[in-house]
């Protein structure tokens, strides 16, 4: 393990991939890892990863809990002050855009039926609603944002909730064939699409293992838009064919060693972090060598209608919308 990187909650800024929902969340300023406001069922859910290491694997890695408070707000260089309201605890998690030198990313909602049994009767019928005009009552699944990189322009393309809502069963091809951007060129592009469609189905490996239920779940996916970026993270990747996607072969030998890595806090060493204090935060790992580059990534995230549901059998509502994304993404493959 290299020197570890301290990490100090105050000097946190905005977290500068979201493409959407999720205010609130904010990133340390070398963008290792994010903070997220979180509810205590997003927070058990994340805790008990550890008890299923396949699952793990395709989330995002879990640092701890950081404890808020009426006082808790980050100023940043610019003034702007963030009050992290609304909850009382945070969740730390691993920024799954870090490494990147020009970051594409995509969000996409999960599942037909968006609300959980707590939801009031009026959420209930507003996110019906939603889905019943959009491809999450089709295809259980919705583009809910991304953002894209414009080599020509020099700048990113951002496109909100509305975009991913405007298509049907027909054009949300589209979408995706959108978020691979063209400058890559073909060969690229098809390396992409490959490697997202292996997370895609890791994701539902995992889905199928566990009994669960998870509503409004999402899969982030990002990839390396820049072209010259994009051919040194494939040829540092070769050089570590151990590695070829990211982990996402891990053994849960290899996982159970990974979960159990040594972090410092406040000039404390444990293992397996479950809370994190205001202070000064040091993590471990990987998160101290140097950078990475990395060519694809895909987690699934957003756990806060997140539950183990044993002798339920498989969430269909998810797994069905993570199928369809899936085939999507094969049939656009099939066009290059």
């Amino acid at each position: 393990m290299g020197t570890p990187l301290a990490i100090n909650i105050s000097t946190a800024v905005s977290f500068d991939n979201k493409v959407a929902g999720h205010d609130g969340v904010l990133q340390d300023p070398s963008g290792v890892v994010v903070i997220k406001p979180a509810a205590e069922i997003e927070i058990d859910f994340y805790e008990s990863l550890i008890l299923h290491p396949s699952f793990a694997s395709v989330a995002p890695k879990f640092y701890g809990v950081l404890e808020l408070n009426a006082q808790s707000a980050i100023t940043e260089a610019s003034g702007e002050v963030h009050r992290m309201t609304g909850a009382e605890r945070a969740i730390v998690l691993e920024n799954v855009a870090a490494g990147f030198a020009k970051a594409s990313v995509i969000d996409v909602k999960l599942g037909r039926q968006l609300w959980d049994e707590q939801a009031s009767i009026e959420k209930r019928k507003r996110l019906d609603d939603v889905a019943a005009k959009t491809t999450s009552g089709s295809l259980c699944m919705r583009i809910a944002g991304m953002k894209t990189w414009d080599q020509d322009k020099g700048d990113y393309v951002v496109y909100d909730r509305y975009y991913g809502r405007s298509f049907d069963v027909k054009t949300v091809k589209e979408g995706m064939d959108t978020f691979i951007v063209k400058s890559l060129g073909t060969d690229r592009r098809k390396e992409v699409i490959k490697r997202i469609i292996t997370g895609i189905s890791l994701i539902a490996e995992a889905l199928e293992k566990e009994e669960s239920r998870m509503y409004s779940a999402s899969i982030l996916a990002v990839y390396e838009s820049d072209p010259t970026a994009f051919d040194e993270a494939l040829k540092e990747e070769r050089e570590r064919p151990e590695k070829i996607y990211d982990g996402y072969d891990e053994s849960e030998e290899e996982f159970e060693e990974s979960v159990s890595e040594t972090v410092e806090i406040n000039g404390q060493i444990v293992e397996q972090v479950s809370m994190f204090s205001t202070g000064d935060i040091v993590v471990g790992e990987d998160e101290g060598d140097e950078e990475v580059k990395s060519v694809c990534r895909v987690k699934l995230i957003d756990f806060a209608h997140a539950t183990w549901t044993p002798g339920e059998g498989m969430d269909m509502n998810a797994l069905e919308g993570v199928y369809n994304l899936r085939r999507l993404f094969d049939e656009l493959l099939s066009t290059l």
